[in-house]
C-alpha cells in the first residue's frame, strides 16, 4: 500500500484533496481514457509521444525547469480516505501501481515521467502538486474537464511573449533580439510603426501584433539573414528607413489605418511588405552602393509601385491574393521575382 498525507478543503458540497507526490511514484498510479470513436465517453485527448519527449527534455534543461501547476485527478473508490484532524487526511492506495487515479488534467506533464520518456535521473527528487476529487461522478469529472480545457480563457499570446522576453525565457537569442527590435519599432518616434504595435491586451488603434511580426523579423536576424551582421542600432535604422520608404511609396494605402479600401496595413499586407526587405536591400547593394536610406529604398521599390499585381495595395487588387496562406505565399514569390536584381545583358559577337 502507498499512503499519502493530504490537505482537505471544500468547494460547495465537494471535498477535494491537495497533496504533493514524487512524480515517479505518482505516474504508475494514474491512467487516462482518451476520447475515440470506440470510447466516446473518454475525456482526455490521445497522449502525444512528441509532447511527452518535449516536456522531458525541458525538465532536464536546467534548474529553472519546473512544473508548478497542479495535476488534477479523480481518485477511484479503491483509494481509501482516512480522515485526520485539522483539515488533514491520509490517502491509501491499494498498491504501488494500478489504475487508481484518472487524470482529469495534466496527463502530458505526468506521463513525461514514464520510463520511456523521462530524462531526469531516477534518483532526482521531483514532486508534483496534485488536487484530487474522490470517486466523483462522470458528470462532475466531465464538467471539471470542460471548465479547465474549454471555458477558461488562455493567456494572451502577445502578453506571454512580453513576459518571456522580460524574464529571459525566450527559446533563442535570435528571438530575444527580434523582440527587442520590434519594441524599438514601436517606441521610436521616427518609426512609421511608432505606437502601432499591439504589445499588451486591449490596446487600441494598433495595426499588428508582436507575434505576427516575430517570424518575419527573426528571419532577418538568423545567420544568413539580411540584418545578421548589422549592429543593433543599424538594424533599427535600416528597418525604419525601409518602412518610411514603403509609407512614401504607397501613401494612400499607408494612410488607410482602418484598412477600409487598402490592404497594406492588414496583418498579411505588413508581413508581405516586410518580407521584401532583403530583396530591397539587395537592390540597394547593386544600384545604390550599399546605401540603405529612405530615399534609396524608395527608388528600389518602384517595381512594386508600378506592378499591377499590387495595384497600389487596393483591396480590389489584392484581396483574393491575401485570402489564404497558399495564395499569400504565391504573391510573395511573385513580388520577390519583381524585385530580383537583373544585371544588364551584354550582346555577343
Amino acid at each position: 500500500m502507498k499512503r499519502v498525507r493530504a490537505i482537505t478543503f471544500k468547494q460547495k458540497s465537494t471535498t477535494l484533496y491537495c497533496f504533493a507526490m514524487s512524480a515517479m511514484e505518482l505516474e504508475p498510479l494514474c491512467y487516462v481514457e482518451a476520447a475515440t470513436r470506440d470510447n466516446k465517453k473518454g475525456l482526455q485527448r490521445v497522449t502525444e509521444p512528441g509532447r511527452l519527449r518535449e516536456i522531458a527534455e525541458y525538465l532536464n534543461s536546467g534548474e529553472r525547469a519546473i512544473l508548478p501547476n497542479n495535476i488534477i485527478l479523480n481518485l477511484a473508490p479503491e483509494v481509501v480516505i482516512e480522515d485526520g484532524n485539522d483539515g488533514l487526511a491520509t490517502l491509501v492506495f491499494p498498491s504501488d501501481e494500478g489504475d487508481f487515479a484518472f487524470v482529469v488534467d495534466g496527463q502530458h506533464r505526468l506521463f513525461s515521467f514514464e520510463d520511456d520518456y523521462r530524462e531526469l535521473p531516477i534518483t532526482e527528487s521531483f514532486e508534483l502538486p496534485v488536487v484530487a476529487l474522490h470517486n466523483a461522478t462522470e458528470e462532475m469529472v466531465g464538467q471539471t474537464f470542460v471548465e479547465i480545457n474549454v471555458n477558461q480563457k488562455p493567456v494572451n499570446k502577445d502578453l506571454l511573449t512580453q513576459m518571456k522576453a522580460i524574464l529571459g525565457l525566450l527559446d533563442t537569442d535570435f528571438e530575444n533580439t527580434a523582440i527587442e527590435l520590434i519594441h524599438a519599432l514601436d517606441e521610436d518616434k521616427q518609426s512609421p510603426l511608432y505606437s502601432r504595435i499591439l504589445r499588451f491586451p486591449k490596446e487600441r488603434n494598433k495595426w499588428i501584433k508582436v507575434n505576427q511580426l516575430l517570424p518575419v523579423i527573426m528571419g532577418f536576424l538568423v545567420p544568413g539573414g539580411s540584418l545578421y551582421s548589422k549592429s543593433t542600432a543599424e538594424r533599427k535604422r535600416i528597418v525604419i528607413a525601409y518602412l518610411d520608404a514603403v509609407k512614401k511609396s504607397f501613401p494612400d494605402a499607408w494612410a488607410d489605418a482602418d484598412a477600409d479600401a487598402y490592404s497594406l496595413l492588414q496583418t498579411a499586407g505588413l508581413q508581405i511588405i516586410l518580407g521584401l526587405l532583403p530583396d530591397a536591400m539587395q537592390r540597394c547593394d547593386f544600384s545604390e552602393q550599399f546605401s540603405y536610406t529612405s530615399e534609396t529604398f524608395e527608388r528600389q521599390l518602384k517595381p512594386l509601385v508600378e506592378s499591377s499585381l499590387l495595384g497600389q495595395w487596393r483591396k480590389a487588387a489584392v484581396e483574393d491574393a491575401l485570402s489564404t496562406g497558399a495564395k499569400r505565399k504565391l504573391l510573395l514569390g511573385q513580388l520577390k521575382e519583381l524585385m530580383r536584381v537583373k544585371p544588364p545583358t551584354t550582346g555577343g559577337a
